[in-house]
């Protein structure tokens, strides 16, 4: 016989096999199919996010151009920094700058917002665009005072101009200005795992003498043919130094550059998540695969018979666990073909809840996907699951002997714990792995219960905020946009449910700017005093957030062009760097030498103190932060700032925000001219802050919660089993005169020796095993006391529990049909 029909013989032996059986056949699949789901889910993700190449052509030699220092590296540039790479072309080809924002088109009825890219000339041919219909920039377009141009995305031109042939030298408006469009990129180039893709492009126009360092954009480039990693890191090494050379106070000593992957760059933030999720979807596979493997071990016991009689009529040991792991492999197969598709549903479904921020995913999970990689991963899991848990039974099953076996008639026998050392294998490790997913998940819990209680130094209630693009002429001085500003608030305070309004560059917990700055009059020992946070704020804004004054005053309508000039700083600010004297007989210059846009910076004068507002993130703590009013900009300064990033607009509403969203948006059309994007309430954008951290706690608490399910039922079926093969033993007990209440708890003791052995090695494991989950962690230890106490007594309550039934039931058993019992 061939091994082809020995195992469809096998297959449907096994079959009817299940049929006989379907309760054992369905608790079995069902146990595998959340197991087998929940690791096809998470590694679903993690194909999209870690090993999914990035869609580009020679993805692998594509790189980020790295900042690196002691502390670690980030990919933000300067314009000298981009020129200085753009010449190291022993080792780089096609450097390119890029950065994304929104420019105002008003070529339609309305005027939108699009997204746009700025990108210098190399940009197309590094990212491997197509251009279906006109050209790419010029050399001579991509440098200062080059023409206005602008290439739109496939699905703009559809959209706008109904694929018209005759688009390119056609003249459209962006921001107020005239661009000439020179060509149509096809919409096969799709950044979307970049984040949103942009609409149309513009030249950076990077001037190639540039001294400026101000970072606010990124660049990659493209190794050279033959140069490896290593040797472009070696070669940038070196090259650090000429720059620091040529710009003493632009990099400090230790710093440095190199370069990454683009797909490492984009995932370095998501790789730890990513890894605890899967260490702990594979915890709960084990321990299905163990209350499984217990499940065949019971029913191995009972056709012990039935394998005896196989084997004296002939049947080898090899084939008889043959005929075991084939049942196994086809419960853990069938399992997995559900799993497939439960894992994939459910994955979606809570992305589309919330993609906790993870890259590379698309809008809502769109880009998380079946390919091949994922069937693959189901159908070894499956496969190998099917031998784990199945192994161990085949092996205990196959030993028959033939004398004791064919003179039982019901397969039972007395079996205490030293005749049950592979099942009680099974509940230690259930438990451990159990009480380890269980830490973890409350460590996430307290986490985020953490986050919900920390104070973020503003008040996001009722607070409304919306950007809006000011690029444009009349937005290049500071007083053209606080004279928009004054008329926008204007407007938008008259509106009945409206209660304060105001504007900013950088809405707390959305990101923002970062400037050196000297204090006058102090001895000066370096390029500058120390660095922190800058922002533009107009008058109202901190008492639109409710952030307290602890010291001197904040902004009115008095500090204007006119007024002297002046700076607010926070708390964090004060204590590091006045720790003994008064801040507020200070001034300070910000960000002067730093780029051309702020030589005209002048001296601040110090005129208060406020709160500190958690403006990165709320498990980061404040940061030293200045403030500064969008009147007293220097036209230099405003005109970067506007140019760099949307507007933001502030408002505080007396009832819920969206209910007056469509009046605000209109109150400030009306006043500018110009659409507005993103309208979100603080709340929401405190909520995405966190987004991460919630995703990581809910599957967590899943997954733990699984596990002490799946912990709990293997527990009490074991306990059951055990205590079923005891009857006889117990019902001798009780002949003899032993109370119930000692056979109950005898019972208890001996069974909840494997619950103890369980947690105490998963406290082990769990205690070793924290320090990989610490980085996840805020406002907790990764050995938290707490948790180690708590989850053990809890895992220990629910192991009595699912002791103490089986007990119980024994201590009621009659001792005259005990010792009848076989």
């Amino acid at each position: 016989m061939s091994f082809a029909d020995a195992l469809y013989r096998d297959i449907r032996y096994s079959i009817r096999v299940f049929r006989h059986s379907p309760g054992f056949a369905l608790t079995a699949i069902a146990a595998l199919a959340l197991g087998i789901g929940a690791n096809t889910a998470i590694f679903s993700l993690v194909n999209t996010v870690l090993l999914r190449p990035v869609a580009l052509p020679e993805a692998d030699r594509i790189v980020m151009l790295m900042n690196t220092s002691p502390q670690g590296s980030g990919p933000n540039a300067s314009p000298a920094k981009f020129q200085h790479w753009v010449q190291q072309t022993e080792t780089l080809e096609n450097v390119s700058a890029f950065r994304t924002n929104v420019v105002n088109y008003t070529g339609g009825e309305f005027p939108e917002q699009l997204r746009s890219g700025q990108v210098s000339v190399d940009y197309f041919s590094l990212f491997g665009a197509s251009i279906i219909l006109g050209r790419s920039f010029t050399t001579q377009e991509d440098l200062p005072g080059g023409e206005r141009v602008a290439l739109i995305s496939e699905g703009l031109w559809t959209r706008h101009f109904g694929n018209d042939t005759d688009i390119v030298g056609r003249t459209i408006s962006l921001s107020s200005d005239p661009y000439v469009i020179i060509g149509v990129v096809g919409s096969h180039f799709n950044l979307d795992e970049f984040g949103p893709s942009s609409e149309v492009w513009t030249p950076f126009q990077i001037d190639p003498q540039t001294t400026d360092q101000g970072h606010y954009f990124s660049v990659a480039g493209r190794l050279k043919s033959g140069v490896t990693f290593e040797q472009a890191n070696a070669q940038l090494g070196v090259s650090a130094n000429q720059f620091r050379s040529r710009f003493p106070d632009a990099m400090p000593e230790e710093a440095g550059f190199g370069v990454e992957k683009i797909q490492e760059v984009l995932v370095r933030n998501a790789r730890t998540s990513l890894f605890v999720l899967v260490g702990a979807v594979g915890f709960v596979l084990l321990i299905a695969c163990a209350n499984v493997a217990n499940l065949l071990l019971v029913r191995a016991t009972g056709r012990k018979r039935e394998i005896a009689i196989r084997a004296a009529i002939g049947a080898g040991r090899g084939r008889i666990i043959r005929q075991l792991l084939t049942e196994s492999v086809l419960l853990s197969t069938i399992g997995g073909a559900l799993g497939l598709v439960l894992g994939m549903a459910g994955i979606r479904a809570l992305l589309a809840i919330n993609t906790a921020g993870l890259p590379r995913l698309g809008q809502d999970g769109s880009l998380v996907s079946m390919d091949l990689r994922v069937v693959g991963f189901t159908i070894l899991v499956s496969t190998f699951t099917g031998v784990v848990f199945g192994l161990i039974p085949a092996l205990e099953g196959s030993r028959a002997d033939l004398n004791v076996n064919l003179k039982e008639s019901s397969g039972r026998s007395g079996s205490g714990f030293r005749q049950n050392k592979a099942r009680s294998l099974l509940v230690v490790t259930e438990v451990a792995l159990a009480l380890i997913l269980l830490v973890g998940s409350a460590l996430l819990i307290r986490t985020s219960v953490a986050l919900a209680s920390v104070d973020p130094g503003f008040d996001s209630s009722n607070v409304l905020t919306m950007r809006m693009s000011l690029t444009g002429q009349r937005f290049l001085t500071a007083g053209g946009v606080d004279l928009m500003i004054r008329d926008g608030v204007e407007r938008l305070e008259s509106l009945p449910d409206v209660e304060s309004a105001s504007a900013t560059c950088c809405v707390p917990l959305q990101g923002g700017y970062g400037l050196p700055f000297t204090i006058v009059g102090r001895p000066l020992e370096g390029p500058s005093h120390g660095g922190g946070g800058w922002t533009t704020v107009s008058p109202g804004f901190f008492e639109l957030f409710r952030i307290p004054v602890r010291r001197g005053r904040v902004f009115t309508e008095r500090d204007d062009a006119l007024a002297p000039p002046s700076v607010v700083i926070n708390e964090a600010m004060a204590r590091q760097f006045w720790p003994e004297g008064d801040p507020l007989e200070d001034r300070l210059v910000i960000g002067r030498g730093v780029m051309s846009e702020f030589a005209d910076e002048p001296e601040r004068q110090i005129v208060g103190i406020v709160g500190d507002v958690r403006d990165g993130a709320l498990n980061a703590d404040p940061v030293p932060r200045m403030y500064v009013a969008q009147a007293q900009l220097t036209d230099g300064a405003n005109a970067l700032n506007v140019t760099i990033t949307p507007m933001a607009w502030l408002v505080r509403t007396r009832v819920e925000p969206y209910a007056v969203s469509d009046r605000i948006q209109e109150e400030l059309r009306q006043a500018s001219g110009l659409p507005v994007s993103n309208v979100r309430s603080m709340d929401d954008v405190v909520s995405v802050s966190v987004s991460r951290q919630r995703f990581n706690m809910w599957l967590m608490t899943i997954f733990g919660s699984s596990a002490l399910l799946l912990a709990a039922i293997g527990i009490y079926g074991l306990m059951r089993y055990s205590v079923e093969q005891r009857t006889q033993e117990i019902g001798i007990r009780l002949a003899l005169g032993a109370g119930t209440s000692q056979v109950r708890n005898m019972v208890v003791f001996q069974e909840m020796i494997l619950a103890v052995v369980g947690v105490i090695v998963g406290l082990i494991s769990a205690f070793g095993l924290s320090s990989v989950i610490a980085s996840l962690l805020f406002g907790v230890q990764a050995r938290d006391p707490m948790v180690f106490v708590g989850v053990p007594v809890l895992l220990g309550f629910i192991a009595l529990i699912a002791v103490w039934l089986p007990a119980r039931r024994a201590s009621r058993v009659d001792p005259i049909s005990a010792l009848r019992y076989e």
